[in-house]
């Protein structure tokens, strides 16, 4: 839907599974649609004892709980519900979609094939293993296509079946097949032409092509049919989002929430949302306040510690995200876990493990160049300066480098050049000066008025020149007291550093009125300067002996 990580990272997947429920008319598939989960509980519990809908209403306790992320939960409904009645084939095909989601196909397709024993030409049946298929998490190719069979029997079975179509259109999009996922749920619509989720899934299919007026239509439509449809709320708060209208993304979102029934997936989701725009104080409070209830939501714990590192509080991100890793089950670590991870660690001042997590985020995402930045920082932390550089240099190969980047790369290669010259490598360091100052230029030859990009080359130069006798600094320095001297506050230190270079070089040169100029100047802008008063001391003395 988009290539903005944090969206995949924190909020609900952009195409939820369709309600898995016979009949649209359902009171209790309203309420699932709405997200009321427990509304809908509360509703097929009470058709338990009603024995023309009992199968059904295991069944759809379950499929609520699987919804939910309790798959334990799901299957005690499923195994009632063939308990209850031996011939149920609808509770198999509950029992098989679990083990889907575990990755066992072999042991799901035993209860697929004990459901069509039974259940073969029911269309329903049909549907809900194809959705099994569709649904798998990482779903390949071969699966998504056997999905595809299954729902195509269905529709043979039932051609007016709009659920079907809706699965249907889940699975072609799956496939890449963004066409044949809208004609789907355009026959889905026709329909049933008060189907709100088939203009949800509208919307979201628009949303993923960034066709935004397409899609705001669509939700607005699915609104428009039942005005409590919540996820029509949560999904048009994200486009807006998407389009940058964050206040109006925020406020619409805030509506989902309100419609929702609140619980910690619920809150779960607004708290991602304050997150993604950038209310990360709200954010983390109600992070908080969903861990209360729900102390394990992966989500929850990981965005807890990416809000602290955001908010500037880099030793309680460092103990909230050892904390999450403790907790999580590495399979379902993703790149930006180790990202953020090597970000904590590096401002906590761990250097070396700051570099293993980055490394592994790389490798996990080798797309995400922002890493590279934070990486080469950290190689640099460690002393690792020629790492640093390489990586900076891979980063420009993939995109085009900002003065912000010069800068980084051109103090690193400072950084570099002291390093070798403490170590006795005076040819190296010369290089590494060269190279920053050649750096640097990138910004001086963009934005010439840009008074810091002569600085930053002064001081490469002045690092080739130790003893101030080539005066290599000398054009760099006079050009930043030019550009900066009518903002002498703002530039105060650094006007105080190019006048001392200055008087040095005067001085040496025997050009007393020069010296004598800058070092007062020195003077001027630091009176309690005791260098400057040194050396504005010498120089007299050395003028009366004259």
């Amino acid at each position: 839907m988009t290539n903005n990580w944090k969206y995949i990272v924190l909020m609900a997947a952009a195409f939820p599974s369709a309600a898995a429920f016979a009949q649209s008319g359902d009171a209790g598939r309203k309420a699932v649609d709405l997200e009321r989960y427990q509304e809908a509980k509360s509703i097929y519990t009470s058709q338990l004892n009603d024995k023309k809908q009992a199968d059904n209403a295991y069944f759809a306790l379950g499929d609520i709980y699987l919804r939910t992320n309790k798959p334990d939960s799901a299957a005690i409904y499923f195994n009632r519900g063939i308990s209850a009645n031996s011939k149920s084939s609808i509770n198999h095909v509950g029992l098989g979609k679990i083990e889907m989601m575990n990755g066992n196909q072999a042991k799901a397709e035993q209860h697929f094939n004990e459901a069509l024993k039974k259940g073969k030409k029911d269309a329903y049946v049909l549907t809900m293993i194809g959705e099994a298929y569709v649904e798998t998490p990482n779903a390949t190719e071969a699966q998504l296509n056997k999905g595809v069979d299954y729902l195509k029997q269905a529709l043979e079975r039932d051609s007016k079946n709009a659920l079907a179509n809706m699965v249907l259109g889940d699975a072609y999009l799956k496939l890449k097949n963004g066409g044949e996922a809208m004609s789907a749920y355009d026959r889905a619509i026709q329909l049933d032409n008060k189907y709100a989720n088939a203009y949800l899934r509208r919307g979201q299919l628009y949303t993923s092509s960034r066709n935004y007026p397409e899609a705001e239509t669509a939700y607005k439509a699915a609104i428009e049919i039942d005005p409590k449809f919540a996820p029509a709320y949560r999904d048009l708060g994200e486009l807006y989002y998407f389009a940058g209208q964050y206040d109006k993304a925020l406020s619409t979102f805030k509506q989902y929430v309100d419609m929702a029934e609140k619980t910690p997936a619920t809150q779960a989701k607004y708290a991602s949302f304050l997150f993604l725009t950038k209310n990360y104080d709200q954010s983390l409070q109600v992070v908080q306040e969903v861990l209360k209830s729900d102390p394990n939501n992966t989500v929850m714990n990981r965005l807890q510690a990416y809000s602290y590192m955001e908010l500037g509080q880099p030793e309680k991100a460092l103990q909230a995200i050892e904390s999450y890793l403790q907790k999580v089950d590495p399979k379902k670590l993703i790149a930006e876990d180790y990202e953020y991870y090597g970000r904590i660690l590096a401002k906590n001042k761990q250097d070396k493990k700051a570099i293993e997590n980055l490394e592994k985020a790389l490798t996990m995402d080798a797309t995400k160049v922002e890493i590279y930045q934070e990486l080469a920082n950290a190689y640099a932390n460690d002393g690792q300066y020629q790492k640093a550089i390489d990586l900076l240099n891979k980063k420009r190969e993939t995109i085009e480098p900002s003065n912000a980047d010069f800068y980084y790369m051109g103090n690193i290669y400072m950084l570099a050049g002291d390093q070798a010259g403490k170590a006795g490598n005076a040819a190296q360091a010369s290089e590494y000066f060269k190279k920053a100052d050649e750096t640097y230029a990138n910004v001086t030859k963009s934005n010439p008025t840009y008074a810091y990009g002569h600085l930053w080359r002064a001081r490469a130069m002045a690092s080739q020149d130790p003893e101030t006798t080539q005066g290599l600094a000398k054009p760099h320095y006079e050009e930043f007291i030019k550009l900066a001297s009518n903002e002498q506050d703002k530039y105060k230190k650094d006007l105080i550093e190019a006048n001392s270079y200055l008087g040095y070089f005067y001085y040496l040169k025997g050009e007393r009125p020069n010296a004598l100029k800058h070092w007062q100047m020195v003077k001027t802008l630091d009176p309690s300067n005791t260098q400057a008063q040194t050396a504005l001391n010498e120089i007299n003395k050395s003028g009366k002996k004259k």
